[in-house]
């Protein structure tokens, strides 16, 4: 997989694996269905039940987080890799790239709670995905 697809995958995992469960990257996740805070403390989930306004501006926060978290991955990636292999060069695809968060909303349809987000591409492409959050 590549390109959008990819790039549309990555941020799925993102937002679907409880932060904290793996050792080697526990920056890595979301606590969108449970997981470690930044502070160490354990957030547990809201997902499957019915959701307050508050907890739908959480969900909108948790997924800005997610998407800002895996831009700056790629930021350092690009710089690491501009020096490894040239000016220039990468292991990116301009369409795996997160260029721009154009709008999340976030609302529920009984326990479950839908994600859209909005993003545009390095290539340009403008793309909206949804991912239901459910138990």
């Amino acid at each position: 997989m590549d390109g959008t697809n990819k790039l549309i995958q990555d941020l799925k995992n993102w937002m679907l694996e409880p932060k904290g469960t793996d050792p080697f990257h526990p920056s890595y996740g979301s606590i969108l269905d449970g997981g470690v805070q930044e502070d160490g403390s354990y957030s547990a989930s809201t997902i499957g039940n019915m959701l307050t306004s508050e907890d739908l501006m959480m969900i909108e926060g948790e997924i800005r987080r997610i998407l800002r978290a895996y831009q700056r991955q790629q930021l350092d990636r690009l710089s690491r890799e501009s020096v490894s292999y040239g000016r220039g060069k990468n292991t990116l695809s301009i369409g795996e790239i997160l260029l721009s968060v154009n709008n999340v909303n976030v609302w529920q349809i009984g326990d479950t709670a839908i994600v859209e987000i909005h993003i545009t591409t390095g290539s340009g492409n403008l793309v909206t995905f949804n991912q239901p959050l459910t138990r």
